[in-house]
């Protein structure tokens, strides 16, 4: 099957749509890359008919999925054979001939008139068109929706949410739902920041003295998360970040520390290299990639000149290194080997030095959040080869119960803005780069939750109709609703159409 020529034309309706019936007319978030609105309507049945038309496995789990939430919504799945019900809507999942690839991986295009058809080139496709057609159909039996064509697809391939689980620990329950509500915007990778100084979450049959009492998660809780991600075409980023912020694992094992500091681990030790590999190894068995976000920001250990202990110089000068920064790299360098081996993509936070010998592989995606650490750039690990995830304090953190970032910031945002230092910080001590002068790639942006307890979690990132505020915290918003929007639909919307829809006007 392949997409009708008529959908060159969207483009041109796009604005006639607009300038007709406003981007309001249907609440769509985020808003397609095109859409034409027509003037019919069509009301909404109760009882709703799935069509696989690709008839694939894979095709039927997302028909499942869809309609497992869509009852939740009120409808009634009536049948799967279009004979079932002739006077049900039908919903049909259709996907494109091998080699026709207009929509990418991830989009889809959505057809309204008498029915609802979705057609992509893959499944991922279809459960992204999916989710459009719950937020269309968001009104319930027997509300009237306008007759549309819509075709999508991300501007973004990395769109995704950091929760941290190391200061305040939160519940499976919450990971399952939070996973779900990402979904809904197309967020697709969820970063779980399971270990710091406060406490390590993960279990480990290795090492069973490692998880925190109280404050961890069972096997079986990962596999579940790890499973209802698969599902929802999220992908979980596990963090466990070393060789600093490792208080949690140091309390447990103080052999592995750094001159027996209380907070870095000693890279410099094959027993530490070890014990990580080790227990990274039995996580592989629980996440199944394709990316481990390594942390290894806010390391700083000493030059040689400054060495604390004869092992640590005879080490350097083995090694021929006279910088800490140069240790940093070493370990990271390791580290992306046993991932690489492993079948794994490596992500690691800002604050290596880019250009000293040994120069941390290329092939590790970089996550700037502060840039002002030591002087280092975005511009800096761009032109030095590395691969970006915009993770920028402003407008992308919700931190502390100091620095949480408003959606209007968020909305002038885009991928190749990165905030100067903590938020909020005025719009023009932004760092812009226009798209040419990324000589590497920017795959896209993350939001990140630091610190924050889970009863003010869901407010904080989704408004007040997902959770109350919390004076101690800050005023609830639809931050990743403002965030989802620039990730997938980029900059096409204005600030104050994107602000409306998502309820944050007043901002």
């Amino acid at each position: 099957m392949r997409l009708n020529s008529h959908l060159i034309l969207l483009t041109f309706h796009l604005l006639l749509a607009q300038i007709c019936f406003g981007t309001t007319t249907v609440n769509l978030i985020p808003w397609p890359a095109q859409i034409d609105i027509k003037n019919d309507k069509i009301t909404i049945n109760r009882h709703l008919l799935f069509i696989n038309v690709a008839n694939k496995d894979e095709v039927e789990q997302v028909i499942k999925t869809c309609s497992n939430d869509l009852k939740d919504m009120g409808f009634q799945i009536v049948g799967k054979s279009p004979a079932s019900n002739s006077r049900s809507l039908k919903i049909a999942f259709s996907l494109l001939d091998p080699g026709d690839d207009q929509l990418g991986d991830e989009g889809y295009q959505l057809i309204i008139d008498d029915k609802i058809s979705i057609v992509a080139n893959t499944a991922k496709g279809l459960f992204w068109g999916s989710r459009t057609v719950l937020q269309l159909l968001q009104k319930g039996p027997g509300a009237s929706i306008p007759k549309l064509e819509i075709s999508d697809q991300p501007v973004s391939k990395y769109r995704g949410l950091m929760i941290d689980v190391a200061r305040n620990f939160h519940s499976l329950d919450f990971h399952l739902e939070t996973i779900k509500r990402i979904a809904s915007y197309k967020i697709n990778h969820y970063m779980i920041h399971f270990s710091d100084q406060q406490s390590y979450t993960l279990p480990s049959d290795k090492y069973p003295a490692l998880p925190t009492a109280g404050r961890s998660y069972s096997k079986d809780d990962i596999r579940k998360m790890v499973a209802l991600a698969k599902e929802y075409h999220v992908n979980i980023v596990p963090s466990v970040d070393v060789p600093g912020h490792s208080g949690a694992i140091i309390q447990k094992y103080p052999n592995l520390a750094f001159n027996k500091d209380t907070y870095r681990l000693d890279a410099t030790k094959d027993e530490t290299i070890n014990t990580l590999q080790n227990i990274f190894g039995e996580l592989m068995e629980l996440f199944l990639g394709p990316i481990w976000h390594l942390g290894a920001d806010e390391v700083h250990y000493p030059d040689l000149k400054e060495s604390p202990t004869t092992v640590y110089t005879e080490w350097m000068m083995k090694h021929n290194y006279s910088k800490g920064g140069q240790v940093l790299n070493h370990f990271i360098n390791q580290m992306y080997d046993f991932f690489k081996g492993k079948g794994y993509q490596m992500f690691v936070w800002e604050g290596f030095q880019p250009n000293i010998f040994p120069k941390v592989n290329t092939e590790i995606t970089v996550c700037p959040f502060d840039i002002k650490f030591e002087g280092i750039m975005p511009i800096d690990y761009i032109e030095a080869g590395y691969t970006l995830i915009n993770t920028s304090w402003t407008p992308l953190y919700i931190a502390d119960r100091i620095d949480m970032s408003t959606p209007d910031l968020i909305a002038k945002w885009n991928i190749n803005m990165f905030g100067k230092g903590r938020a909020p910080q005025p719009f023009h001590y932004w760092m812009k780069y226009r798209p040419e002068e990324i000589k590497t790639e920017i795959v896209g942006g993350q939001m990140c939750s630091w610190a924050i307890e889970e009863k003010a979690e869901w407010g904080l990132l989704f408004g007040k109709n997902a959770g109350p505020g919390f004076p101690e915290y800050g005023i609830p918003a639809p931050r990743i609703q403002v965030f989802s929007e620039r990730v997938w639909t980029g900059s096409k919307t204005s600030e104050t159409d994107l602000l409306e829809r998502t309820g944050a006007s007043h901002w």
